[in-house]
């Protein structure tokens, strides 16, 4: 049992994903949305390489995903996007930025009530990878 966490020779991608964060935005090109605001859900999926771990136990050697949803909040909360599809992007972006580990990262963000008529939400998935 000792040997649970030791390195092996083959490539790691681990998964790290953070389902349906909730947060209240004004994010949308109509006046009312920009001043009323709307509830919004937000899913980020990461591939991470943690090749690193070499057997630790440690937060410290894998993404810390308090760490990414507080970023997701700082991008969310920065400023009024008019469009889900930018503010998608804006957190694509600085996931890939502040993160080294994260290869790949898939976020998808959802527009409660949008006003369009008897719909759950209007959601905006973007993947990006480093280069």
């Amino acid at each position: 049992m000792k040997n649970l966490l030791r390195k092996r020779n083959n490539i790691q991608v681990t998964k790290i994903k953070i389902n349906n964060a909730k947060f209240y935005g004004f994010h949308d090109d109509m006046e009312y949305e920009r001043e009323f605001g709307n509830q919004f859900e937000v899913d980020v999926e990461m591939d991470c390489d943690l090749s690193n771990l070499d057997g630790s136990d440690k937060l410290s050697k894998t993404v810390d995903y308090l760490a990414v949803y507080n970023t997701v909040k700082e991008v969310f909360h920065h400023k009024k996007f008019y469009l889900i599809e930018t503010l998608n992007l804006a957190i694509c972006n600085v996931v890939l930025e502040k993160f080294n580990q994260v290869k790949k990262v898939r976020v998808s963000v959802r527009k409660r009530n949008a006003p369009l008529g008897i719909i759950d939400s209007v959601e905006v998935t973007n993947e990006l990878s480093r280069d």
